[in-house]
């Protein structure tokens, strides 16, 4: 009898240890709350593959790249416009009405002199030099270089004259175009210099001042260039181009032999 509030107390004990062990059993075999580290995806070489942040500054988008969104600029030997001053007349040059005016020369010697032709071969234009210095050399004159170019440098002169007295005739043509008057009048103005700066160049000669007496005939050949200008900006065909063009090339003649005796 007295064994029975002993085992009433074991009995007791053991329901409380049995209820602790279930309660201790449950919450061991409840699922685990998911490691945050455990959860998260491995990559298969065993790494993190946790996403990185976003970076603050890649997340705003970037500027458009204006070389690669703007169109190309065309290549400027392409699109740039040509520049006026290099741009060519090409107006057609008026053609020719008739024969050139010629000049009217005395008499032609039989023959040059062997002295007069190796002078002149020392020039650009040797034929020329023979021809025009021929007609107007005195028989009785030395021929060295210092008499040919005084010769030639007349000879100049006379045919200058002439060019004078030809154009003033065109440009005085009822029926002349306006482009001729115009063209003539430059002529006009150019040629009535050169016989002054062919006199000062024989002065300069006179006193061998061979550097004076260059610089008097590049202005005459300067002259004879801006008639051609002139010419050529008229578009027109002169009618007394082949008197051009001989009085041109004697005046180079005269400045060669003149430049020649300066250098000597």
């Amino acid at each position: 009898m007295e064994i029975k509030p002993f085992i009433l107390l074991v009995s007791i004990f053991y329901l409380l240890h049995s209820s602790s062990s279930i309660r201790s059993s449950s919450s061991n075999n409840s699922p685990d709350a998911p490691d945050a580290a455990s959860s998260t995806p491995k990559s298969p070489d065993g790494s993190s593959s946790t996403p990185a942040a976003p970076d603050a500054g890649s997340s705003t988008p970037d500027a458009p790249d204006e070389t690669s969104t703007n169109p190309a600029s065309p290549d400027a030997d392409d699109s740039s416009p040509e520049s006026p001053y290099s741009s060519v007349d090409k107006t057609p040059i008026a053609p020719a009405e008739g024969p050139s005016a010629t000049f009217s020369f005395p008499s032609k010697p039989d023959k040059s002199s062997p002295e007069l032709e190796k002078i002149c071969q020392t020039t650009k234009l040797p034929i020329e030099c023979v021809k025009y210095v021929s007609l107007f050399l005195n028989n009785s004159v030395k021929i060295e270089p210092i008499t040919v170019a005084m010769t030639g440098i007349r000879a100049a002169t006379e045919m200058t004259k002439q060019a004078i007295e030809t154009a003033t005739k065109f440009m005085d043509e009822p029926g002349a175009s306006a482009s001729l008057k115009e063209a003539m009048s430059t002529c006009l103005d150019n040629y009535q210099s050169i016989p002054d700066d062919n006199d000062l160049a024989l002065q300069a000669l006179e006193k061998r001042n061979t550097k004076e007496a260059s610089y008097k005939l590049s202005y005459s050949l300067t002259s004879m260039d801006t008639c051609f200008d002139g010419i050529s900006q008229m578009r027109i065909t002169s009618p007394m181009r082949d008197m051009e063009s001989e009085l041109e090339r004697l005046l180079r003649i005269n400045l060669q032999l003149v430049s020649d005796m300066e250098k000597s």
